[in-house]
């Protein structure tokens, strides 16, 4: 035994510790770690002797008679002790924000020309909205009272909210087509029940509800809008 006496006045074992280990114990704030002394250590320099943070326990109340014994729970450190590695690993796993879709789908025929221009139209001779237009875009358009329909026929309550009827324009083959829609109610087209998909003429009526439309074209065999972009280009 190798017994040394500190400059606080301790003794202790020489051979077992390089410092001492009663004022190791002593210090405040942080704790230190105490490495024994043997020879396979003997380059023990400093550096091995920083302050070490060590976790801390939450203090736990006792279990009640006949209780199982409750585990110490570990307690986060502070923000000011968390290291660069977990920071970094922290940032890395996680999870990155979603991104969402919130651009309005367009028609193809807008795609193409940065535009929806207009098709054909729809004009009120009888009904609520007697005298007024509605613009037929390419693609299907919804008829209904809906606000969010395509075409929307206020006031007449004969009339489905959503998707009483369809008219569609194919600006491929420049067709319009008359075709029923989801509502179980019926319409007409020149006082013909509508059940399957129609092809309409120029001063065509339909008739949905107590609402009647004549139908009249913009886009044919005569004009389309693809026929007018090439010529500026």
């Amino acid at each position: 035994m190798n017994l040394k006496r500190c400059e606080n006045g301790h003794f202790y074992d020489g051979d077992k510790f390089q410092l001492c280990p009663h004022c190791a114990a002593a210090g405040g704030g942080q704790q230190q770690a105490t490495m024994p002394y043997t020879e396979n250590n003997s380059s023990y320099n400093t550096a091995m002797t920083e302050p070490v943070t060590m976790p801390m326990y939450a203090p736990q109340e006792q279990p009640a008679a006949g209780g199982y014994p409750v585990q110490p729970q570990m307690v986060e450190p502070q923000a000011g002790n968390i290291s660069l590695q977990d920071a970094v690993s922290r940032a890395i796993t996680a999870p990155a924000p979603m991104q969402q879709d919130e651009e309005k789908t367009v028609s193809l025929y807008q795609y193409q020309h940065k535009a929806d221009p207009v098709a054909g139209w729809l004009v009120c001779i009888e009904g609520t909205e007697f005298g007024s237009s509605f613009t037929v875009k390419s693609g299907r358009n919804f008829i209904g009272r809906a606000s969010h329909m395509d075409i929307v026929l206020r006031g007449d309550n004969s009339i489905s909210r959503e998707k009483h009827a369809i008219i569609l324009y194919e600006p491929k083959r420049r067709e319009f087509i008359a075709q029923a829609g989801e509502s179980r109610e019926l319409f007409y087209l020149n006082d013909e029940v509508v059940l399957n998909p129609v092809r309409l003429k120029q001063h065509d009526i339909l008739t949905i509800g107590n609402t009647r439309l004549m139908f009249f074209p913009c886009c044919g065999e005569n004009f389309s809008w693809d026929d007018f972009k090439k010529d500026e280009e």
